[in-house]
């Protein structure tokens, strides 16, 4: 497989985006890639706690969570869609546990930021396959049009003692322990109904911020694992720090601060400053 560059996404999947608010099964990773990746991210899920479930912002600390979320073909397909520059807001590595109940509310990603802008999307980016049984992503296609809808926030911090795991925090809801989203929704009756989105490891799915997506519990025997990263283009950034992925940023005058370089830790390092960061930390089991 060809991982540098050319143009990946075809006309219809253009199309697609613009009517429905979601492509998906973009291959991405060679079968070697996968291999290292999942290897990095299980590594990475133990070393900060067995049971953990959702880690926030993991390209900030770890080298290969950064090369992922920056990986030249995911850029390639997000340029068809924003333009030459590109930013990463986020990243979120979702693990979800065999036979666990951990899942993913119905919400838009677009709510915090009241962004409603298809130069805004998040990927999903599957180092596991993604299946009915374990909980694949589900969309509610052309939900992107509905606008943005009520949200109910989720959080609420709790501290974390007597236990062996090495995070000292985590956020998590007493009414939804098992609940992964930061906000939730209801899908509106007029909507169509839910698509699951089935994909081989590797394979990559894009979506709208404003399109209502969620994701069932795992029921099969293996976990399920993937990559969640939301970008956008600059003008429509409104933080105040980004890490620069695609573009000449020269001569441009933002108004936030650019992270243009890669996390230098080594990986006992990375591990001890991020679980003393203030970054979002889930566990779905005890």
């Amino acid at each position: 497989m060809d991982t540098s560059a050319g143009p990946i996404l075809t006309k219809q999947h253009l199309a697609e985006y613009a009517e429905f608010g979601v492509i998906h099964s973009i291959p991405i990773l060679s079968a070697a890639e996968v291999a290292h990746y999942r290897a990095e991210a299980e590594r990475t899920c133990s070393a900060i706690g067995d049971a953990v479930t959702r880690l926030d912002s993991l390209h900030l600390f770890f080298r290969w969570a950064w090369d992922l979320s920056t990986h030249p073909r995911v850029l390639n397909c997000l340029e068809q869609i924003l333009g030459p520059d590109i930013v990463l807001k986020s990243t979120r590595l979702f693990y979800k546990h065999p036979r666990s109940d951990s899942y993913v509310g119905w919400h838009q990603d677009g709510v915090t930021e009241k962004l409603n802008d298809g130069r805004a999307p998040a990927i999903w980016l599957g180092l596991t396959a993604a299946t009915v049984e374990n909980g694949c992503l589900r969309v509610v296609r052309g939900s992107h049009r509905l606008g943005i809808l009520e949200h109910e926030n989720r959080p609420v911090r709790d501290t974390m003692t007597g236990t062996h795991n090495l995070a000292h925090r985590r956020l998590r809801s007493r009414a939804r322990e098992d609940e992964l989203s930061g906000k939730i929704t209801a899908v509106p009756t007029e909507a169509n109904l839910p698509f699951d989105i089935l994909m081989q490891p590797g394979e990559m799915s894009i979506h709208h911020p404003a399109i209502l997506h969620g994701s069932n519990a795992n029921h099969s025997a293996a976990p399920r694992i993937g990559l969640s990263a939301s970008y956008s283009s600059p003008d429509l950034y409104d933080g105040q720090t980004v890490v620069w992925a695609r573009g000449d940023r020269h001569g441009n005058n933002y108004r936030f601060r650019l992270i243009d370089q890669p996390p230098t830790k080594s990986f006992e390092a990375a591990v001890a400053a991020y679980v003393e960061s203030d970054f979002q930390i889930l566990y779905g089991q005890a």
